[in-house]
């Protein structure tokens, strides 16, 4: 099967990752990571405009009141406007936060993953916090290496988590009263001649979808962990991806300019290539999405 990819923004980002899609507004945010920038875009009109510079965000939620909760390198933040935010969280049990994605359940919390990578590769093991409603924290899952995409599946029993350089796609059982993870076992192991996973997705059916960081492609999972289908993708880089549209059938792909020259690579790999990314793109499906759960989140 043939899909047709259309470039929808080119405006070089470094790290574009964490694309979300405001179903009452009709419009998609994502970040450059490595530039601190938070863009907004109407697909309808191609009208485009920077929502937040100068505040570091690797993940986004929406909220109920149309706010925004930001996570990154300096905690979980609830933005408002640009320069106009309160801090919810910048540390748990006395470790500072470098947060990467994240993901708000039906209940308005937020679950956020942390990493610790510095020009040496891992400096130490990541973790998987919760963030309650009352503002309060607390770790859910450790051990992680490189946190990555988040998604739940369309019973909300289930938590998909991408772990990268682990080469994992994770699965949990989900607590729906309290929060807890239950039961973390293996769903996908990427092969080595592959991409990591990196942003990740589920649609209604409950297939997985996966960005390849390294991969050039896109893998769609079954519930099983098998592949259905991989869309090959013009970049090499593919960070991150997110339904929406009118009918939630647009697949909307970020992807990074910047080369990560790691060890976590395919055999071969070419961190010189020229179509590393750095654009946004946007494919039509037959398959439809869902809305991501708005966050609920107070400041302590």
């Amino acid at each position: 099967m043939k899909f047709q990819i259309e470039t929808l923004a080119q405006d070089n980002n470094r790290c574009g990752e964490a694309p979300i899609w405001n179903d009452r507004s009709q419009r998609l945010l994502w970040t450059d990571i490595s530039s601190d920038l938070v863009y907004d875009l109407s697909p309808a009109t191609g009208a485009k405009r920077t929502l937040s510079r100068g505040l570091n965000v690797a993940g986004i939620a929406l909220t109920d009141t149309d706010d925004l909760v930001f996570a990154g390198a300096t905690g979980l933040h609830l933005w408002h406007a640009q320069d106009d935010y309160r801090t919810i969280a910048t540390r748990c049990d006395g470790e500072t936060f470098i947060l990467n994605d994240m993901i708000a359940d039906p209940h308005g919390r937020v679950y956020a993953g942390s990493l610790y990578w510095g020009a040496a590769g891992m400096e130490k093991l990541g973790k998987l916090y919760l963030f309650d409603t009352n503002g309060s924290v607390r770790v859910v899952d450790d051990g992680l290496e490189l946190a990555n995409g988040l998604g739940f599946s369309p019973d909300q029993r289930r938590l998909y988590f991408a772990d990268s350089t682990a080469r994992r796609i994770y699965v949990y059982d989900v607590d729906a009263r309290t929060g807890d993870l239950h039961n973390r076992r293996i769903f996908v192991h990427v092969p080595e001649h592959e991409g990591i996973p990196d942003g990740l997705t589920v649609d209604r059916d409950g297939f997985i979808w996966s960005a390849q960081w390294y991969g050039s492609q896109i893998v769609r999972y079954d519930p099983d962990g098998h592949v259905e289908r991989r869309i090959p993708m013009p970049v090499q880089q593919v960070s991150s991806l997110t339904f929406g549209g009118p009918d939630w059938t647009d697949l909307y792909v970020t992807s990074a300019s910047e080369s990560w020259q790691s060890p976590h690579a395919p055999p071969g790999y070419d961190f010189n290539a020229a179509n590393m990314g750095g654009s946004l793109y946007r494919i039509r499906l037959d398959i439809p999405g869902r809305p991501e759960h708005r966050a609920h989140l107070s400041p302590r």
